[in-house]
């Protein structure tokens, strides 16, 4: 038994030795510089929603970016939140086939620009909408910007790829409107202040569910155009939680950007828009330190209505 033991011992201890041996582990990768272009491909060309219009082959060049193992949906956008494909700026061909059978839809040339952008696919027959990614996330997050109780930050981008009508994008400004609770939960501060009623603590909700005013989302922005992204308060509802809160938007159109009352906005007063003959609203759960774009897609005037197609990029 005693010999056992010592061998067991013995093995154990040449083990320990090996496995803190040194071993050199390559990754098959490719350094990617400042000098290359960085791109990720979005598909929000209106269409009706159906697998067969999904677009199971991407070439760049003639060369293969992406096939049915990552197919690029109808409004969504590839290789993936944080990913890029990456070629030399410049002219590049672009080809799309779409459904199973491959068929080639899009077959047009683009100017690929250094740094990161995002490629939007809007008509099979234009030349896609290059738009520059705005923001690098900045590490360490200025301290600053941070907060420690239920108030914090998220960034979101809305950009206008409305079609008023087949081939018609429209000609009108989107002004992106967003509204959130003010006060939902008692937090450090209200304590500090002596704000927080007998049997209430902090992160107990506090009933009230008044909302702030309508604010806007950066400026209005026509058709291919970009708000960058913008700071929106996320004030949670679960103290104790990652942090997310519902956040209502709308859009609003004046006469100045293109509103007509009663055929593109609801009325002159508020100028709101008006989608399949109703008021657009809608909302999102926002996380906060999240960066998100809201692509404003389809065609207005259709049962497949133009909305908000939400896309984390980080």
């Amino acid at each position: 038994m005693k010999k056992i033991k010592y061998i067991s011992i013995a093995l154990l201890a040449a083990f320990s030795m090996g496995s803190c041996e040194k071993m050199e582990v390559d990754y098959d990768a490719i350094p990617v510089g400042d000098d290359m272009a960085q791109f990720q491909i979005g598909h929000y060309t209106p269409v009706t929603t159906s697998a067969e219009n999904n677009i199971y082959k991407v070439e760049l060049n003639g060369k293969l970016l992406t096939n049915s193992t990552n197919v690029l949906g109808y409004y969504n956008t590839i290789p993936g939140a944080g990913r890029f494909y990456y070629a030399k700026p410049g002219k590049a061909n672009l080809k799309l086939y779409q459904g199973t059978a491959l068929k080639l839809v899009f077959d047009q040339d683009v100017t690929l620009i250094k740094g990161k952008q995002n490629v939007i696919i809007h008509d099979y027959n234009t030349s896609p909408i290059i738009l520059e990614r705005d923001f690098d996330i900045p590490y360490p997050l200025d301290p600053s910007k941070a907060t420690f109780d239920t108030d914090t930050i998220a960034h979101i981008r809305f950009i206008n790829l409305m079609y008023e009508a087949e081939g018609h994008p429209t000609t009108m400004k989107l002004q992106y409107q967003y509204q959130y609770t003010l006060h939902p939960l008692y937090t450090n501060a209200d304590k500090n202040a002596g704000l927080i009623p007998d049997g209430k603590n902090v992160g107990d909700a506090t009933g009230d569910a008044t909302k702030s005013a309508w604010l806007n989302l950066g400026a209005p922005v026509a058709f291919g155009e970009s708000t960058g992204f913008q700071p929106v308060p996320v004030k949670k509802t679960t103290y104790i939680a990652q942090g997310a809160a519902r956040i209502d938007f709308r859009i609003v159109v004046t006469a100045a950007n293109g509103g007509v009352p009663g055929e593109t906005v609801m009325d002159d007063v508020d100028w709101l828009l008006k989608v399949n003959g109703k008021l657009y609203t809608d909302y999102w759960n926002i996380t906060t330190g999240r960066y998100t774009t809201h692509n404003f897609a389809g065609l207005r005037n259709k049962a497949t209505v133009v909305k908000v197609y939400s896309y984390t990029e980080h």
